[in-house]
């Protein structure tokens, strides 16, 4: 599949309010540097599967997702893909691309279809130099991802299989609001970057204590305090550190709301 070039907006309506919007970044906005953005803003699908910009290519378009995942990833010479970050309604995927000449680093694969706010990367770029609030926004989220990368890393030398594996299961479901993940063992595979053997090994640990179920397709989470608990450090060290960039955008005291750990699924 080749990336979309440009993208028809679908009819449906931008939000009226920055404090309105589904994604939190947006919602984080100060009214002025939300509305420097709303008129530029148009809602999109994002399509399971659908690839929105190749590794090293021009970066057109920069998504805030509602709801969904986008998967940034890194292709290996041998032709492996392996994923490098989730973005989803917690984040941006392309901002940094956009402040940084507009060569995505990475590609961008739809791991889970869903709504986005999208913008034209120039016109991202015109109202970053004009809000102060936007470009400090943009820029300590910059950073997380930045720290949350070097976490991965770690978690990647460091970590067993199974741990890895609960823990990006418990990331996704958590962008996702919903237990019920369509992810196939082989896509998991290449995504963490290991052999499909060892995780087929590793799931069906999982699945003979009852944490998880599969179906051709799909995973289904049935006991998330069963994959918090063997999971390694890393979900909730990253998961930390987004709640803390809230916390400072928005200047609220006290411990973030916790996103919901009970949810009727989709």
């Amino acid at each position: 599949m080749t990336p979309r070039q440009g993208i028809p907006a679908t009819g449906k309506p931008v939000m009226a309010s920055y404090n309105g919007s589904p994604n939190e970044l947006l919602a984080s906005l100060p009214a002025a540097g939300f509305e420097l953005l709303r008129p530029e803003l148009r809602s999109v699908e994002l399509a399971f599967g659908e690839v929105l910009v190749e590794s090293g290519g021009l970066l057109t378009t920069v998504y805030f997702p509602h709801s969904g995942i986008i998967s940034s990833i890194v292709n290996l010479a041998d032709g492996e893909s392996i994923e490098v970050a989730m973005v989803g309604r917690d984040g941006v995927f392309g901002a940094s691309a956009a402040m940084n000449g507009g060569i995505s680093p990475t590609g961008a694969v739809v791991e889970f279809a869903g709504i986005a706010s999208a913008i034209d990367a120039r016109r991202l770029q015109v109202a970053i130099a004009r809000s102060e609030p936007l470009r400090r926004l943009l820029m300590q989220h910059q950073w997380v991802d930045f720290v949350q990368t070097e976490q991965l890393a770690a978690c990647n030398a460091s970590h067993d299989i199974a741990a890895r594996i609960c823990r990006r299961l418990l990331r996704m479901r958590d962008l996702a609001l919903s237990d019920r993940l369509p992810l196939t063992q082989e896509l998991l595979a290449r995504m963490l970057g290991v052999r499909r053997n060892s995780v087929a090994l590793a799931a069906g640990a999982l699945r003979a204590a009852g944490v998880i179920r599969y179906t051709r397709g799909r995973i289904e989470i049935l006991n998330r305090d069963g994959l918090i608990a063997r999971c390694c450090e890393c979900y909730q060290i990253n998961k930390s550190q987004s709640q803390k960039l809230n916390r400072d955008v928005q200047g609220l005291p006290g411990p973030a709301p916790a996103l919901p750990d009970q949810f009727s699924p989709s």
